[in-house]
């Protein structure tokens, strides 16, 4: 199955080789020859000669008696059911990312983000298992191809073998398909509002406060602090305007770990307000009693030039 893997095979070039198995094992050749065979009629599925070769050694090592070859055909065929489980169940996990009453900076987003590649693997993982419930009970003539094979050589298990492969699968489509960080989408935000930054910087004033963004509004400034969670470092890039080179102090944050203690602490401070999360903000009744706490979805330029007076 890894060798296969490693080819990379097109849905086409797979179908093809899996036709000229199909040729092969229908012949009355000796096995040598149908090896040979087999070898021979390769050179037309492959669109360069590096992957013709690879194909070539791919046969020549793993194939040593007749029985191999449905062992070949059999991972051809469980290749494609994984890309396919593999779509599916990303396609499960990634819903709640194309809700429309979901914002991208809720506290529901980004804990769907955190669970996503746990969700990943327990959704291919179901339906790898509805995958073979549904071959032993024979329903759909589109597992016959794998129902030959697995009859051939039922010493192996293609349930636990697809499984291992989907996870190592899964892991890989994870990493190169995950959601932004939070950072990025609070980027995506400022983005979509219109709302013009400079992202990193720091203070010309106090080099130790740096700005995970810096707005800019006629001839007035804001810096913002973007953070998930706040935890012991709240107190960081809140000091006292008249000390800083900006007119304002954006924190936006989850809100997860705000309390009143916190809030006040950071809004007492002149030209000091927090965003938090939509679905936060509306639980926690400390805070839409504060007025300078706003929810993520009212961070519009209208808004930031209200509180500047422009």
């Amino acid at each position: 199955m890894k060798d296969v893997i490693q080819i990379h095979f097109s849905s086409a070039q797979s179908i093809s080789l899996i036709e000229k198995i199909q040729l092969v094992i229908k012949s009355n050749e000796k096995f040598e020859k149908q090896l040979e065979n087999l070898q021979s009629s390769i050179k037309n599925i492959a669109n360069s000669t590096a992957k013709s070769d690879a194909i070539s050694s791919l046969i020549v090592n793993n194939i040593h008696r007749k029985e191999h070859f449905h062992v070949l055909k059999l991972a051809l065929n469980l290749i494609r059911f994984k890309d396919y489980i593999l779509e599916k169940s990303k396609l499960t996990s990634e819903t709640f990312r194309t809700i429309k009453t979901i914002h991208i900076l809720d506290f529901a987003y980004d804990y769907n983000m955190l669970l996503l590649p746990y969700s990943v693997r327990v959704a291919g993982a179901l339906l790898i298992k509805i995958l073979f419930e549904d071959i032993a009970k024979n329903q759909d003539t589109i597992y016959l191809p794998l129902i030959e094979d697995i009859s051939e050589i039922p010493y192996i298990d293609p349930d636990t073998i697809l499984q291992i492969i989907y996870a190592e699968s899964a892991s890989q489509s994870i990493r190169s398909t995950s959601g932004s960080s939070y950072e990025e989408r609070v980027k995506d935000v400022l983005i979509t509002n219109g709302i013009q930054y400079i992202s990193q910087s720091f203070d010309s004033n106090l080099g130790s406060i740096e700005y995970d963004f810096k707005l800019t509004f006629q001839d007035k400034s804001i810096g913002v602090s973007a953070k998930r969670t706040l935890r012991e470092r709240y107190k960081q890039n809140h000091e006292s305007i008249e000390n800083l080179d900006v007119d304002m102090m954006f924190l936006i944050t989850l809100g997860i770990d705000l309390n009143e203690d916190k809030v006040k602490y950071i809004t007492q401070k002149e030209g000091h307000y927090i965003f938090v999360a939509n679905d936060i903000f509306s639980t926690r009744s400390f805070l839409t009693r504060e007025k300078k706490v706003y929810p993520i979805n009212e961070l519009t330029n209208e808004l930031i030039k209200t509180l500047l007076k422009i």
